[in-house]
C-alpha cells in the first residue's frame, strides 16, 4: 500500500534530488548582506581593540607601578580633602566677618541716631516734662529763661525745645529792643512752653528747688508750672552746618 510519498527509482535520481535540495538550502548572499556583515565585523574588532587596550594599560604595569599609582591617587584625594577643609574655613570666616560687619554697622547707625538727637538735627520722643512759663507783665529776663534751660540740663535733660525752636549747646537767649525774648534769633511770646526729654522724676523737682528756676521766674513777675509726661515729642530741628575752620584728624 502506497503512503503517497514518491521515491527515486534509481541512485542517479537520488543524487539529483539531494543536489537540488542543497541548492535550495544554501544561503544566497547578496551585496546588502555582505555590507552588513562587514560592518558587524569591523565593529566587533573595534570593541575588542578598545577593551584590550584598557586591559593592557594595567596588565603591563608592574607591582611597583601599581603601588605608585595607588599612592598618587591617595595623595590626590588627601589634597582634595585639605583644600575642601580650607574652603570651609574660608567660608566660615566670611560668614563670621559678614555678621561682625552687620553688627558694627548696626552699632554705628544707632550711635549716629544718638548723635543726631544730641546735635538737634533729628526729632526725638521720650519721657520728660512740659514746662509752661507765664509772663503777664512781659518782664521775664533773658538770663532767667536761660537759667531755666540750664537747670533742665543739669537735671539730665537730653533734648529741649522752646516754642518752635530746638535748643542745642550753642543756643542763645537774647532780648529785643522792645523787651521781648528771642531764642537763636527767633522771637517767642508768652506763655512760653518748654519741652524737655529726660527723667521727669529728676527734672521736675530740680525746677522747684528753693532759690532755683521757679523762684527766679517768680522774681520776674512770672509763674512756672512743670508737668511730667511719658510721651514728650520734640519736632523742631536745626540744620547741620559744615565746619569752616576745623577738620577731622586721621
Amino acid at each position: 500500500m502506497s503512503d503517497g510519498t514518491r521515491r527515486p527509482d534509481s541512485p542517479a535520481q537520488q543524487k539529483l534530488v539531494w543536489r537540488r535540495l542543497g541548492d535550495i538550502l544554501r544561503p544566497q548572499a547578496n551585496l546588502s548582506q555582505l555590507i552588513v556583515g562587514l560592518l558587524c565585523l569591523l565593529l566587533g574588532l573595534s570593541i575588542a581593540a578598545q577593551v584590550r587596550q584598557g586591559d593592557d594599560s594595567l596588565e603591563g604595569a608592574s607591582q611597583q607601578e601599581l603601588v605608585r599609582l595607588l599612592d598618587e591617587s591617595g595623595r590626590h584625594a588627601s589634597d582634595l580633602e585639605v583644600e575642601n577643609a580650607e574652603l570651609d574655613r574660608t567660608l566660615e570666616a566670611l560668614r563670621s566677618g559678614q555678621e561682625d560687619d552687620v553688627a558694627a554697622q548696626n552699632a554705628a547707625e544707632e550711635r549716629l541716631e544718638d548723635l543726631e538727637i544730641l546735635a538737634g538735627t533729628a526729632p526725638a520722643e521720650g519721657r520728660g516734662v512740659v514746662v509752661s512759663i507765664d509772663d503777664p507783665n512781659g518782664e521775664l529776663r533773658a538770663s532767667t529763661l536761660l537759667g531755666v534751660i540750664q537747670e533742665l540740663r543739669n537735671a539730665g535733660a537730653e533734648v529741649i525745645q522752646i516754642e518752635d525752636v530746638r535748643v542745642i549747646a550753642s543756643s542763645s537767649v537774647t532780648t529785643t529792643p522792645t523787651g521781648s525774648l528771642r531764642v537763636d534769633g527767633t522771637e517767642i511770646e508768652a506763655p512760653y512752653e518748654i519741652r524737655a526729654i529726660g527723667d521727669p522724676s529728676v527734672m521736675e523737682p530740680a525746677l522747684r528747688i528753693p532759690g532755683g528756676a521757679a523762684d527766679s521766674v517768680a522774681g520776674d513777675g512770672g509763674t512756672l508750672a512743670a508737668t511730667a509726661d511719658d510721651g514728650v515729642r520734640v519736632e523742631a530741628t536745626v540744620p547741620l552746618k559744615d565746619p569752616e575752620h576745623s577738620q577731622v584728624v586721621k
